[in-house]
């Protein structure tokens, strides 16, 4: 586990887990993406997360789940990654995007109608090998009718799949209330799954200027 902030601040110690768990080693040659968290990419096994590699970011609001996926997109911009953000949740600020280091000339920002939409521009975008970072910011509450845990954890197997072998990191927003079978797909799709929680607030004088957040690294193939 470890102790990341996720505002302007920056403060941060991290752990090494007592016993080591089973490894998945990154593909040959792959590049790496920084989350803009020295003590978090401390902790990752490769250093970063693997552009191959399906992650789940789960917290409440206010955890610092954004402000990750964020910064991640910026450090994967910065090397010359392109990126799409599937907005499901219809949340995205793009004052806070700036703010965190990305360049919004550079960003494909997409507002599916639906989970089911959503899904399918994502299929699509990661099978043409359109994109290196595709951020998919689920939304909360229960699954429609249609849209049953069995067919959405198949969808989400499928496209895990087809983000490995095109290389491209796919970054899944577990969104608060988000129901339990969608979550449990979620959690089988992804071979890394991170848990933020907010554990203060950094303040200078009366001014909150950040949080500190724990970061803890659930479940990592990757070492």
């Amino acid at each position: 586990a470890a102790a990341a902030t996720a505002g302007p601040a920056a403060a941060a110690a991290a752990t090494s887990p007592a016993r080591p768990a089973p490894t998945l080693a990154p593909l040959p040659g792959e590049r790496i993406i920084h989350t803009g968290f020295a003590a978090l990419d401390a902790i990752l096994g490769p250093g970063g997360l693997p552009t191959s590699a399906s992650v789940a970011i789960r917290g409440d609001g206010s955890s610092g789940r954004t402000t990750l996926a964020l910064r991640v997109a910026a450090e994967a911009q910065a090397q010359g990654s392109v990126v799409a953000w599937l907005d499901l949740s219809r949340s995205f600020d793009p004052v806070e995007a700036v703010s965190r280091g990305v360049r919004l000339e550079w960003l494909v920002v997409i507002t599916p109608a639906d989970l089911d939409e959503g899904l399918r521009i994502a299929g699509s975008l990661v099978a043409g090998r359109s994109v290196d970072l595709l951020v998919l910011d689920l939304p909360g509450g229960r699954l429609s009718k249609t849209d049953t845990p069995a067919k959405v954890a198949d969808r989400l197997h499928r496209m895990a799949a087809l983000a490995r072998r095109a290389e491209t990191l796919l970054l899944i927003l577990d969104a608060p209330g988000l129901g339990g079978g969608l979550s449990t797909a979620v959690d089988q799709a992804t071979g890394i799954r991170l848990e933020l929680a907010r554990r203060s607030w950094i303040r200078l004088g009366r001014d909150i200027v950040g949080q500190r957040t724990e970061a803890l690294v659930a479940h990592d193939r990757y070492g």
